[in-house]
């Protein structure tokens, strides 16, 4: 609490906006929630975020919350829903019914795991079911950006569908990655092996070194403190490169130890 407390405050002396973000507010105490809220907004925090980060609340239970919350704070409260059972859609919307102001959404529903909800389908329940007329929105434009996106990724648009997408227990964030390997209840909702699938590692450049050595490990390559920074500088530096594979791997560490 008390690194809470000076961190945000150090920001604001900053002239900073913050918003303060709830790590994994699903699985937490609403009282500690509450706490937490009243001292980030003690502090100076702009606002105060919720995230659902294994994506297991549910409609219901995500307006209870945000009752509860906004009924005790002052400041905006936003919510980040992931949708790893196919609910960050319902779940955007019935926090935003119970009084969120902003929530966190993303093309073709974007992100790691199941992504987060998309912004299509809750930009366009916003205009069609509740009404919310907002003239910089251009719906016209959603399946524009939906085919550009596939395009870029060189995917289509339901690689993250929750529970069968190919992508749903793939991790690459550098701290996603660290936890998973520490404990997969962390950014898991379940165990991949329940519906007989494998979580995957991604490496590039969002990679830590962590993961980055444990991919290493298992492959039987043994690098020092210095070669194992170079290499992560030099995946990080293939900016559109999304996974490396093990034989890449392999040569990239060679070169990376005749430069060093």
């Amino acid at each position: 609490m008390n690194q809470i407390e000076s961190s945000i405050k150090y920001a604001k002396d900053q002239g900073l906006k913050l918003r303060f973000t709830a790590e994994d507010s699903s699985r937490t105490e609403i009282d500690f929630l509450i706490e937490v809220g009243i001292l980030a907004q003690k502090a100076g925090a702009d606002r105060y975020s919720l995230a659902d980060t294994v994506g297991c609340l549910t409609p219901t239970k995500i307006k209870n919350i945000i009752k509860r919350i906004t009924s005790q704070l002052d400041i905006p409260v936003h919510v980040h829903c992931h949708n790893d059972f196919g609910m960050g859609t319902a779940n955007s919307l019935s926090a935003i019914e119970a009084g969120a102001q902003c929530i966190d959404l993303s093309i073709n529903g974007l992100g790691e795991r199941s992504g987060l909800p998309p912004l299509a389908e809750v930009v366009a329940a916003l205009v069609n079911i509740y009404k919310i007329k907002d003239h910089s929105w251009k719906l016209k434009m959603i399946p524009e950006l939906t085919n550009m996106l596939n395009e870029i990724c060189n995917s289509s648009s339901n690689f993250n569908q929750p529970i069968i997408g190919k992508n749903v227990f793939t991790h690459k964030g550098g701290i996603h990655a660290k936890s998973v390997l520490k404990n997969p209840k962390t950014y898991e909702p379940f165990s991949p092996e329940i519906i007989s699938r494998k979580r995957k590692f991604v490496i590039n450049k969002y990679s830590g070194k962590f993961i980055l050595k444990e991919k290493l490990k298992n492959l039987q390559l043994n690098l020092t403190k210095v070669e194992l920074e170079n290499l992560l500088k030099e995946i990080k530096s293939f900016k559109l490169k999304n996974d490396w594979s093990d034989d890449e791997l392999y040569n990239l560490v060679n070169n990376t130890k005749e430069s060093s």
